[in-house]
């Protein structure tokens, strides 16, 4: 008794490492720039299921033997595809279960097809509890409860008053492994999110959402680089916003932070789709324009310098004020290579000292 009671649990204990291994790669691959749960295409709907029926497969071929009785984990591969994508990913995984318990794992009997309409049956009902609008552990609590009452009843079918035991094994066996699978699944949710996070927050500017100055050093380097090499146009605008300290001694910083927001959108807005806008200081910000000779860039700063001239920017009391901005441009050239920055730099010194609200050129200097 004692050995088949320690087989049992190396049984289940293979099982959790299973679950376990496929979270971890299904996390690192198909879900990692995803979040569980997030809308999902009908091809990737698709991909789910068939990666949740892999799962089925695998943790019904590694089953658990108590008192002359098959138990297995095949519902926790429903319950997680249910969580990633609802209903169709549930369903596909079902009958990729069902197929797989038919033709590759024994012959055709009563047993087997009231097992595959039990499955069928969890599949949609988890599928539709974690369509609705509960919390993460509402859905798995559900979901654990459609799998156990609808398993139970299947076992008694089966068994009759022999079903009580596996029953009572099924049971604890499905509810540890779901809250086991329950916690994992989040940790793993979680720490994607921060990994996300601080990913982005080393690249991109919290406030502004443009590229931020570490991101604008490595685009500009590699711009660069390639500009030169290839005998490409390249040019570069330094923006200011004129008397910004101002506005905020003014207005405060909340409604500075409001004002840097704007600029930043409106930048986006006037510039071309395909060139980097980075904040590169507190109210500078840098526009560097692929494969543009200097003429053009000139336009595009002057067609900038207007909008913002001209876009009544509006703050926290529905107030709503004018700003102008100063633009400093320098375009890559054969004596001006590896001072791009310091010549777009001395433009826009040359704007402010000038009377603001002006583009000028390194061409002018």
């Amino acid at each position: 008794m004692r050995v088949v009671i320690f087989d049992t649990f190396q049984d289940i204990i293979a099982n959790f490492a299973i679950v376990t291994a496929f979270l971890f790669m299904t996390s690192q691959v198909f879900f990692k720039k995803r979040g569980l749960g997030e809308p999902l295409s009908w091809s990737g709907k698709f991909i789910i299921g068939l990666i949740g029926g892999l799962l089925g497969t695998l943790l019904i071929i590694f089953t658990v033997s108590f008192d002359n009785t098959i138990l297995d984990f095949r519902q926790l591969a429903l319950i997680l595809t249910a969580l990633a994508g609802g209903i169709v990913p549930a369903l596909i995984t079902g009958i990729i279960i069902s197929l797989m318990r038919l033709f590759a794992f024994g012959s055709i009997t009563t047993d087997t097809l009231i097992a595959t309409w039990n499955t069928m049956l969890i599949a949609l009902g988890v599928g539709i509890v974690c369509s609705m609008g509960f919390s993460y552990w509402k859905k798995w609590v559900y979901s654990l409860l459609i799998c156990n009452v609808l398993t139970s009843i299947v076992f008694f079918m089966i068994l009759g008053r022999h079903g009580l035991s596996p029953t009572v094994l099924y049971v604890l066996m499905i509810s540890a492994g779901g809250l086991f699978s329950a916690h994992l699944a989040l940790f793993l949710e979680k720490a994607k999110r921060y990994s996300l996070r601080m990913e982005r927050d080393a690249t991109v500017d919290y406030l502004t959402g443009l590229n931020n100055h570490r991101m604008f050093d490595l685009l500009f380097n590699k711009r660069l680089s390639n500009a030169i090499d290839k005998n490409q146009e390249l040019t570069l605008m330094l923006v200011d916003i004129d008397y910004f300290k101002k506005v905020n001694d003014t207005y405060g910083h909340p409604n500075g932070d409001i004002l840097l927001k704007q600029v930043g959108e409106l930048l986006k807005v006037t510039s071309r789709n395909f060139d980097v806008i980075s904040r590169i200081g507190g109210e500078e910000f840098s526009i560097l324009l692929i494969d543009s000779p200097h003429h053009d860039a000139l336009v595009i700063a002057e067609r900038i310098r207007l909008a913002v001239q001209d876009h009544p920017f509006e703050l926290n009391d529905g107030k709503r004020i004018n700003i102008t901005i100063s633009i400093g441009v320098a375009s890559l050239s054969k004596s001006h290579q590896d001072d791009i920055i310091e010549q777009a730099d001395l433009a826009l010194y040359k704007a402010k000292q000038n009377g603001r609200n002006q583009v000028f050129s390194n061409l002018k200097l």
